[in-house]
């Protein structure tokens, strides 16, 4: 598929299924977005929000605010309807910009890291392998786009 195709088609059927178009073997699954919004929720607003600001610091404080609630109370609703901390989910909306220009750019991993809102590379690569199993320079190798980067 990879070959006749190209990798961006072999990677939009591939996350389809859930597999990677190549791979080294050992990494998990990939999946293309881990942050999916629950619909009428009493947070929703607040998660678009800062899905818009996730190039900035954000900390419990500046969602809560947001959503017009105390910490405590923030965190305790937000965990009733994600299933997850704030920060958690947090770091896995970061993960969804990280992925995309390993995949299609030669940006540095340090650009990558401070763009998506990880901050340094040492952050990506922790969240990296964290969630995926797997270091962004293995993940640009599976899903890059460039000629250069494609293994066949």
């Amino acid at each position: 598929m990879r070959r006749d195709l190209g990798a961006a088609v072999a990677n939009r059927i591939a996350r389809g299924i859930v597999a990677a178009p190549h791979r080294e073997g050992g990494q998990a699954q990939y999946v293309p977005a881990p942050v999916a919004d629950t619909g009428d929720t009493t947070l929703a607003d607040t998660r678009a929000w800062a899905l818009e600001h996730l190039g900035e610091p954000l900390t419990v404080p500046q969602p809560a605010r947001h959503a017009g609630m105390s910490e405590r109370s923030f965190v305790r609703r937000f965990v009733a309807e994600t299933g997850t901390t704030p920060l958690r989910w947090l770091v896995g909306a970061r993960l969804g910009p990280a992925r995309e220009p390993l995949e299609s750019t030669d940006h540095s991993i340090d650009l990558v890291a401070r763009d998506s809102g990880l901050g340094s590379a040492a952050n990506l690569r922790l969240h990296f392998r964290r969630a995926l199993d797997t270091t962004p320079t293995a993940y640009r190798r599976a899903f890059s786009r460039h000629v250069a980067h494609a293994q066949t």
